[in-house]
Order: structure tokens, then sequence, then C-alpha cells
């Protein structure tokens, strides 16, 4: 792929977690680095791999803690959400900043960072096949048979979500059909959501703790 952006879904409100997980306290990347919230995680992550910028999309209550660790190729999405908004809506605030990406990693923030590995794979596997008569437009990982996160895509397949009422993305690439398709990864990470406190003790050996 010639040019690849990642964008991060970081609006949810953490409610079952305590905190925003946007906001919730991940290891360096490097043995003595200094934590830093997740959602720069997942950007440094993609910056550091096959990334040229990545969008995150946050909640405009958030915004202003995360700025202080922006670096260049983050680009910080403030958006004003529902209570009740979902992913769906994040995907919608980002798809018109896409810009001139050959494809889009989506990833939800309430996931530990990609491996390089795996993305690359992931992408591999989109380029691969696109010489079929019906090549693919999105790529899901999965291990061991179940499905899970990021899931990388054409730009072309995000144009749905700059039209009205966009679906959540899981429904989107069921539509999809075989346009959209599995991609076996050694990688069981892609599998852990942190949704509430016992999963990141699971991940991280402790309970979650955010940086305001």
């Amino acid at each position: 792929m010639k040019r690849v952006i990642t964008i991060v879904l970081a609006a949810g409100a953490g409610k079952r977690l305590g905190g925003p997980k946007a906001l919730l306290a991940w290891p360096s990347a490097t043995k003595g680095g200094a934590e830093r919230p997740l959602a720069i995680a997942h950007a440094e992550a993609r910056l550091s791999a096959e990334s040229a910028r990545v969008l995150v999309v946050v909640r405009s209550s958030v915004f202003h803690a995360l700025l202080a660790h922006v670096q260049p190729g983050i680009d910080l999405v403030s958006w004003t959400a529902p209570d009740d908004a979902g992913p769906a809506g994040s995907l919608a605030v980002a798809a018109p900043r896409i810009g001139d990406a050959d494809a889009v990693v989506v990833t939800p923030v309430d996931v530990p960072p990609a491996r390089t590995a795996t993305v690359a794979r992931l992408l591999a596997r989109l380029e691969a096949d696109a010489s079929s008569a019906t090549p693919p437009l999105a790529v899901r990982p999965r291990h061991l048979g179940r499905g899970g996160h990021p899931v990388v895509l054409r730009t072309e397949a995000l144009q749905r979500y700059l039209e009205a009422d966009p679906p959540p993305l899981r429904d989107h690439l069921r539509a999809l059909g075989n346009r959209c398709v599995d991609e076996e990864v050694d990688d069981p990470g892609v599998l852990h959501d942190l949704n509430v406190p016992v999963d990141v003790i699971r991940v991280l050996g402790g309970p979650p703790r955010f940086l305001a």
C-alpha cells in the first residue's frame, strides 16, 4: 500500500471501565519510558510502523488532556459526542479527513495497540488480492477462528460513512459480503477487549488508572 493512515475510535465514555478509555494509562513501548494515554499509545504504534498519519477521534471533554501528548503525525479530532454515541459516529467524523490515503487501519481504542506484524499481514492480504475480479475492500483478523481488531479497509470502503445514518462497522463489513475477507493471524491480542476493569487487570496486571 502506498499510503496508509489509521483511525482510532476513542470517543467512548468508558462508563463500564470507570473512566475515558482514551485516557487509560498504558505502559511505554520502551523499557523505563513514561506511561501515556491508550489513545496516544495506539497512535504511536501505528506511526512507528505503517501509518503516515493517525486520526484520533475523542470526546471534547478529554481533548485538552490529550493535547500534551500529541506529536507530529497525530491529528486529534474533537467531537461533542452524545452519551449514546457509538463507533459509527466516530467513523463518520473521521471519514471526511482521510485525504489521499490508499488504505485505512480502523481500531477501537479499547483494545491493546496492534502488533506491527499483524497489521502488515492484513495490509498484505488487501494488496495480494487486488488484481482479482472482486478485490477485497476490507480485511479482518481472526485468531483461533474468532474475529478481532483492527480492520484494514480501502478508502472507498468508507464512502458509506460520508453519507447519512451510517451503520456500525460490523454491520457495514457484513454488507460488503465477499468483498470483506478474514485473515488468520498468530496474535491473541486481536481478541482482547478492555471494556471493564477485570479486562485491564488481565492484560496489565493491575486495575485501570486514567491520565488527566
